[in-house]
């Protein structure tokens, strides 16, 4: 009973964050090559666009979650990330991540704490990092403009063939003043380029799941779903 009722909370709290990420507008196709796809879609009262990459990344679970949460790695994957790092850890799931992103001259680079959770669906073993701005911690340096309004998600749904479908999706507002077209292509070129050396990384490397995520469970083969 107690399993039932774990199975139920942890369905619903994701389908409620799923929700409130992403509303009822249609995703519009920016990008299809190479295995990889980037969508697009108009937020209700922002004048930023969210974006939505996917990808099939040749991997064990353990092997792509090791690599995710080796936060102070990030940067050298993560598109336009310079630093990162984990400024307060509250358990093994949960933990608060400064980031600092670039920008081109002579826009400012921008930077934030997002709140950071970890969670694996028990029926498909899903695994999904949620992110939110933080509004309890703060750090940003003075060259910096500070996100404050930023959420999404990244989910690592195991399938059959030793493969892993990456879904990464953002909506966050740069805040300060940002030209259009630097907007506009950040929300292709973000999500591109960071699963691109994701999935150049993760297939040519192999990475220790650390013992503090151990929780983290791969999935019998028969458990696996088959792509469609």
């Amino acid at each position: 009973m107690t399993t039932s009722v774990s199975q139920f909370s942890y369905s619903v709290t994701v389908l409620l964050f799923t929700l409130l990420c992403t509303p009822c507008i249609a995703w519009e196709l920016e990008h299809d090559d190479d295995g990889i796809k980037v969508y697009t879609q108009d937020m209700e009262n922002s004048s930023f666009k969210a974006f939505r990459g996917e990808v099939y990344i040749q991997s064990s679970l353990h092997n792509i979650i090791a690599h995710h949460m080796n936060i102070e790695s990030m940067k050298l994957w993560l598109q336009d990330c310079s630093e990162s790092e984990i400024v307060q850890k509250i358990s093994d799931r949960e933990f608060y991540v400064y980031q600092r992103t670039s920008a081109p001259w002579p826009v400012s680079d921008r930077d934030y704490v997002v709140h950071s959770q970890v969670s694996q669906d028990p029926n498909t073993y899903a695994v999904t990092v949620t992110f939110e701005a933080s509004s309890s911690i703060s750090k940003s340096h003075e060259d910096c403009v500070p996100i404050t309004r930023l959420s999404g998600f990244w989910r690592y749904t195991p399938k059959k063939e030793g493969r892993v479908f990456v879904e990464y999706e953002t909506h966050a507002d740069p805040a300060g003043d940002l030209p259009s077209w630097l907007a506009n292509s950040f929300v292709v070129d973000q999500p591109l380029g960071t699963l691109e050396k994701m999935r150049e990384r993760v297939e040519n490397n192999q990475y220790q799941l650390p013992p503090e995520i151990s929780y983290i469970v791969e999935p019998p083969s028969a458990a696996l779903a088959i792509e469609k």
